[in-house]
């Protein structure tokens, strides 16, 4: 396969539009993306305007469709020529001192799609590591930073939808003939006058550090939403110009200004810190594991799961004192995700309450076993369930009309990612109406994988996909699609430290990589439930037969079994259910319930 790698070392917007559908085809053929820089892993500063570069990440905000020229001509009024330039996969004109954009004919707008991506929320240390190790170009820090790399004047070619509606006609363009690299380090530092860095990057997750960028789409055919994971290839545009700052020197007498100017320095940030990003192709992810790269093989995958699962076995009843059965679950949980949506129904949320802690004996037991899991799973978010937690973190996304944007919140969250809820660390106190919203916000994430974003006047439910443990010392106060109460093992209560010395001793990076590959993999295996279960069917009648009216068995119950057996069978390579796994999902609900009568206060 011919290496085209070179060409898009070199590649500008005006050489791409030549002939989109034939680079296009190359960028697609390219075996290895990983030579086209990743900002994720590399510094914007470093790369120059109009680059080709990548960005990956999640959905966070859309914007109102932008108007920009697609087409326009140049008149120089020094030597009378006439050029013809365009607007598309660029924020500026590149207008010299002597030329004028004609205004009156040969002008062709068009408009844009333009939305905030900010990098993946909750991604683990060791895949961000891993991302950066495959990304990383030494040779890019050689480079002098791009401020100094552009050119002097510029013009800029957009208006929002709103503006456009209002006046057809004009076309917001500003000469900047300023030094614009000491302009925009005097501004950038003045903007936290008006909005903080954090504000401006608005990502979920908070005190955890991220990368956000602008990426404006031409194609209608996306189709992307909010929260999707995307991975996008685009031309790079840093011009210092495109700030937000910049707007604050226009003569408000002559260009009456309707947005405030926390919304204008919102929407157009610094470059520096927020790079805008021309969409040239835009693929939708389906996990983001770096150490799943080629074409997923289902017979592979299958074929291999025993051995990955033995590993994890091992490790999650080591941590979990000994306690086989948790681990069990625990396993389910993990590769656990929804599978099906239809109408009001969800299929394969698998909420997980872990209870009977020994948080007495150690009290941080809770975030030593979230420290060993994040080190399974690509993404992950610890949060403890203190009473000043719940009264003051901003749980939900709420439209910020000030600033006409979406202020993101903990539970926006890409798919896939694993939330441990630690309410071993609840302390009396009282919740207020916030703590109470809270709580409710985190209820209906369990039982309907569907989070409400708070837009003032209305709220909308946006569906997601997300895997919530709850560690708790009794029954949690919040729902769980299946409670597990801990039954530790004496001896392994007296030497838990040492335990998670051993663990992390025997979870070589290579069984690591196994079992990260595997969680991700069995996520994306097609299960099917074959024609012959009559096993299932069989079953199901007797033990309704033998059920009494204090403890009936119901449809639900059904719907229990079958949702665990489906993971069962999975995590042991099978992508149907067999007569086999459901006598081993049976045993399991059998020990769980028969636990659940039996349990006691925790003593631990």
């Amino acid at each position: 396969m011919s290496d085209f790698t070179h060409d898009f070392d070199t590649i500008s917007p005006e050489i791409w539009m030549l002939n989109e559908d034939v680079w296009k085809d190359r960028l697609l053929k390219l075996s290895n993306w990983s030579k086209i820089p990743l900002i994720n892993s590399n510094a914007s500063h470093n790369l120059s305007d109009g680059t080709l570069v990548r960005f990956r990440g999640m959905v966070q905000d859309m914007h109102n469709p932008e108007f920009y020229f697609e087409q326009f001509e140049v008149f120089n009024t020094k030597t009378n020529e006439i050029k013809s330039k365009t607007g598309k996969y660029t924020d500026t004109a590149n207008i010299q001192e002597n030329e004028k954009i004609n205004y009156t004919e040969n002008l062709k707008s068009a408009q844009r799609q333009t939305m905030v991506v900010v990098s993946l929320p909750g991604l683990n240390e060791w895949a961000q590591k891993m991302e950066d190790d495959q990304n990383h170009l030494k040779h890019l820090e050689q480079q002098p930073n791009t401020s100094r790399r552009l050119n002097s004047d510029s013009a800029k070619l957009k208006r929002s939808h709103d503006e456009s509606q209002q006046d057809p006609e004009a076309m917001e363009v500003e000469s900047e003939t300023v030094n614009k690299e000491r302009k925009t380090a005097e501004l950038l530092n003045e903007a936290s006058n008006v909005v903080s860095r954090e504000h401006l990057l608005n990502f979920p997750l908070p005190d955890v550090a991220s990368k956000t960028c602008i990426i404006k789409v031409y194609e209608d055919d996306e189709n992307l939403k909010i929260n999707d994971m995307i991975e996008v290839v685009g031309f790079l545009s840093v011009d210092p110009a495109l700030s937000g700052e910049f707007a604050s020197e226009k003569n408000s007498l002559l260009e009456p200004v309707s947005e405030t100017e926390a919304e204008i320095i919102t929407h157009n940030p610094p470059p520096s810190l927020v790079p805008r990003l021309h969409a040239v192709y835009v693929k939708k992810l389906d996990h983001c594991n770096p150490l799943i790269r080629d074409s997923f093989n289902q017979e592979t995958v299958l074929k291999d799961a025993n051995i990955a699962r033995d590993h994890l076995l091992k490790a999650l009843s080591e941590l979990l004192l000994g306690d086989k059965l948790a681990a069990e679950y625990l396993i389910c949980h993990l590769i656990a995700c929804v599978y099906l949506r239809q109408d009001t129904i969800t299929l394969g949320q698998f909420c997980l309450n872990i209870s009977n802690l020994p948080t007495k004996k150690y009290p941080n037991y809770g975030k030593q076993l979230y420290d060993i899991i994040k080190q399974f799973v690509t993404k992950s978010y610890y949060l403890p369930l203190t009473v000043e937690n719940m009264n003051t973190v901003a749980l939900l996304p709420k439209k910020d009309y000030d600033c006409n944007r979406l202020t993101s919140g903990i539970l926006q969250l890409s798919k896939h990612t694993h939330l441990v809820l630690d309410e071993t660390k609840m302390e009396q106190g009282r919740l207020d109406a916030t703590g109470v919203n809270n709580v409710t916000a985190l209820g209906n994430l369990i039982k309907q994988q569907k989070v409400e974003y708070d837009f003032k006047y209305y709220k909308m439910e946006f569906d997601s996909d997300i895997s919530v443990l709850v560690l708790s010392e009794g029954k949690s106060l919040l729902p769980s699609d299946y409670h597990v109460p801990l039954r530790p093992e004496e001896s392994s209560l007296e030497i838990f430290n040492a335990i998670v010395e051993a663990a992390t001793y025997y979870l070589k990076e290579d069984i690591m990589n196994i079992i990260r590959s595997y969680l991700t993999n069995l996520k994306l295996v097609k299960y099917s439930i074959s024609e012959d279960i009559q096993f299932v069917e069989d079953d199901f009648i007797e033990m309704r037969n033998n059920s009494d009216e204090e403890n009936p068995v119901t449809a639900d119950d059904l719907h229990r079994l079958l949702v665990l057996a489906r993971l069962v069978s999975l995590s042991r390579g099978n992508d149907t259910l067999n007569k086999e796994c459901w006598e081993i999902t049976k045993a399991m609900e059998k020990e769980r319930l028969q636990r659940l009568k039996n349990r006691v206060a925790p003593t631990l």
